[in-house]
Parts: C-alpha cells; sequence; structure tokens
C-alpha cells in the first residue's frame, strides 16, 4: 500500500544506483560471507514490485532465477540455526524453555 501510495512521487536516480554499489562494496558482513553480499543486495532489489523496479531503473538489478532458489533455501537453513546470539533464543532462556523451542515444529493438539 505504502508502495501505492508514494507511486506519484517516485522517480528513477542515481542515487539509488549509488547506494546499492555501496551496499554490495562495503564490508558489512563478515569476511567469510562477503562474497554472498551482492547477491542479497540483489535479493533486496528483487523483493521491490516490478512496476517500482522499472521506474527506478533497478531492472536487471535483481538476481536470476536460479540465485533466486538458492537465496530461498539459505534462507530457509538459516531460518533454523539455533544461535545463542539470536534473540529468540535468549528469549527461550529468559522463560527457562529450551534453546530450540521456536524452531521444533509442534502440533497444535497434544
Amino acid at each position: 500500500m505504502l508502495f501505492h501510495a508514494m507511486a506519484g512521487r517516485l522517480e528513477r536516480s542515481d542515487i539509488v544506483l549509488e547506494f546499492l554499489t555501496i551496499m554490495r562494496s562495503a564490508p558489512i558482513l563478515p569476511l567469510l560471507l562477503r562474497p554472498a553480499q551482492d547477491l542479497l543486495v540483489r535479493a533486496g532489489v528483487d523483493l521491490t514490485p516490478d512496476w517500482v523496479r522499472t521506474i527506478l531503473g533497478l531492472n536487471g538489478h535483481g538476481l536470476h532465477p536460479w540465485e533466486a532458489e538458492v537465496i530461498r533455501h539459505a534462507g530457509a537453513f538459516a531460518d533454523r540455526l539455533v544461535l545463542a546470539s539470536n534473540p529468540a533464543v535468549q528469549a527461550c532462556g529468559r522463560m527457562r524453555l529450551p534453546a530450540d523451542y521456536l524452531y521444533v515444529h509442534r502440533s497444535a493438539v497434544a
């Protein structure tokens, strides 16, 4: 709804492309994950509706179909990693629940 509300005010700008270049090259991720940074930036572009990408001149800056599939699988895997630094895991600890409590599929009927 927000994109549609702003549609009349959206316009192509080199600033958007400059921002994407910065996000691709800035050392944001840990060293081992940096090769995936460009892929993740393009995944972010891919989340933008097609018509908005057209207005902003971002067509061709998203993912190839096979890359989208890789990102989907990587996201599903990452979503199931039980890391002590994860806020959900920390919340489970504060409630004296097992660290993987939110990650284990539980039937709605016991």
